[in-house]
C-alpha cells in the first residue's frame, strides 16, 4: 500500500530561542514519511545557521534562505517547493505532539477526508485547550460555525496538496494579519470532506513581540482587506448568501475602531454596507460597538459623532 508523504512548511524569522523545540517535535513524529521545509525569511539572528545544521543531519529537511518578505512570503516559498501529498503548516515558535501527523493522516484515510483539523493548546494569556467547531455533513452550517469561531488558523491541520494546486491557493502576499483566515476558508470551501480529531496536537506559544500581540493600523487594514476579499471570493463562488451573516460579523469586528473616529465613519460605511440586521447578534464586539454600528447604519450618525466627542473629552 502506498504511503502518503506530508510536506511540513515552517517559516523561520528571529526565533533562535524557539526553533529547535519546533524542529525536534517534528523530527520526533511517529509518522516518518515527511519532508520538513524550513524557510529562513532573512532572519537576522542564528536561525539560518540552526536550520542548516538540522539539514546536514536529516535528509528529510530542506532549507530555503530568502530575503525577508514576511510570513506569507515564507509560507508561499515553502509551498512552491513542496512535493508531498499533504500540506501541513507549523509556525517556527510552536511545537506539535509526536503523533500529530499519524493521527491526522489516519483520520483522513478512514473518512476519505481531504482536510483534517486537530485542536490546539494555547500558552500565555487565555491559556488552555481550544476545541475547534466539529465539521458535519452540512457544509453550510459547518462553515458558518467555523467562520464565527475566533481561531481560524492555517496551522493545526493537514490538507491535500491538490486543494492548493487545483485551485491555485496560497497565502495572500503582503498581508501580516488575518492571513490565515484568507487561506483556510478557501481550503474549507474547496474541500469535499472535512473532519476533526479532537485532541490538542498543536502547541501555540504566545510571544509579546509577535504580530498577534502588537496590533497596529497596518494589521487593522489587513484584517479589513481580508474580509472584503473573502466576501468577493464567496460572491464569485455563488455562496455569499450562505455566509452573509457570519461575514457581516467578521467585517464589523475588523472595522469597529472606525466607529470611534468621526473622520472614519464614511470608511466604516463603505466596509459595512451589508448585514446591518445582524449587528446585535455579532459575537465579536461589545454592546457599545453594536449600538454605535446600529446608529450609524440607521442614518443616526450625529448621535455617534456626539458620543465620539464626549469620549475624547473624558478620555475613554
Amino acid at each position: 500500500m502506498m504511503i502518503d508523504k506530508v510536506s511540513i512548511i515552517v517559516p523561520v524569522y528571529n526565533i533562535e530561542n524557539y526553533i529547535r523545540v519546533c524542529v525536534e517535535s517534528i523530527l520526533a513524529q511517529t509518522y516518518e514519511l515527511f519532508e520538513l521545509i524550513l524557510v529562513d525569511d532573512g532572519s537576522p539572528d542564528n536561525c539560518g545557521r540552526i536550520c542548516d545544521e538540522y539539514a546536514e543531519k536529516d535528509v528529510r529537511i530542506k532549507v530555503i534562505h530568502k530575503e525577508n518578505g514576511g510570513l506569507t512570503s515564507a509560507r508561499n516559498a515553502g509551498l512552491s517547493v513542496a512535493k508531498g501529498d499533504w500540506i501541513m503548516h507549523v509556525d517556527g515558535d510552536d511545537w506539535i505532539e509526536p503523533d500529530m501527523i499519524e493521527s491526522l493522516i489516519e483520520a483522513a484515510k478512514a473518512t476519505e477526508a481531504d482536510l483534517v483539523f486537530g485542536d490546539f493548546m494555547k500558552y500565555g494569556p487565555y491559556a488552555g485547550n481550544y476545541k475547534l467547531p466539529t465539521w458535519s455533513i452540512d457544509k453550510k452550517d459547518s462553515m458558518s460555525r467555523y467562520i464565527a469561531y475566533t481561531w481560524t488558523t492555517i496551522w493545526g491541520s493537514i490538507a491535500k496538496r491538490s486543494l492548493y494546486t487545483e485551485h491555485y491557493l496560497k497565502s495572500p502576499d503582503g498581508v501580516s494579519y488575518c492571513e490565515d483566515f484568507h487561506l483556510i476558508v478557501r481550503l474549507c470551501h474547496f474541500a469535499k470532506k472535512i473532519v476533526n480529531v479532537h485532541r490538542p496536537f498543536y502547541h501555540y506559544r504566545y510571544r509579546p513581540t509577535s504580530i498577534m500581540s502588537n496590533m497596529s493600523r497596518k494589521t487593522e487594514v489587513d484584517e479589513q482587506w481580508v474580509y472584503q476579499d473573502t466576501i468577493r471570493f464567496f460572491k464569485e463562488q455563488g455562496v455569499y448568501e450562505d455566509y452573509r451573516k457570519v461575514m457581516s460579523w467578521r467585517v464589523l469586528k475588523g472595522a469597529q475602531e472606525l466607529l470611534l473616529d468621526p473622520s472614519e465613519h464614511q470608511r466604516f460605511m463603505e466596509l459595512f454596507n451589508d448585514g446591518k440586521e445582524f449587528i446585535f447578534s455579532c459575537p465579536f464586539v461589545n454592546k457599545k460597538i453594536k449600538i454605535l454600528a446600529w446608529l450609524i447604519t440607521h442614518n443616526l450618525r450625529p448621535a455617534v459623532v456626539l458620543f465620539d466627542r464626549m469620549r475624547s473629552i473624558i478620555g475613554r
